[in-house]
């Protein structure tokens, strides 16, 4: 496993790598499999969707204390 320069960007990958991590130009004898690309769409719509909940909350939160110092008095 040695670092060889990428095709289209010129950065340092892993002769290992299927594809560029930085621009995912595919490496000469790596192939990309359906379950690797199935795999990343998961894992980034999971994150996509997280914090979506997580801006939710906060917003929630945030709402909820102005509204007690509103409505306290």
């Amino acid at each position: 496993m040695a670092l060889i320069a990428c095709p289209e960007c010129g950065k340092q990958v892993s002769s290992a790598a299927p594809a560029c991590p930085s621009c995912g130009h595919p490496i000469a004898g790596g192939e990309i499999s359906k379950t690797d690309v199935a795999g990343r769409a998961v894992s980034v719509l999971g994150a996509w969707l997280v914090s979506g909940w997580v801006a939710r909350a906060i917003f929630v939160i945030v709402i909820g204390i102005v509204a007690i110092f509103l409505f306290s008095r």
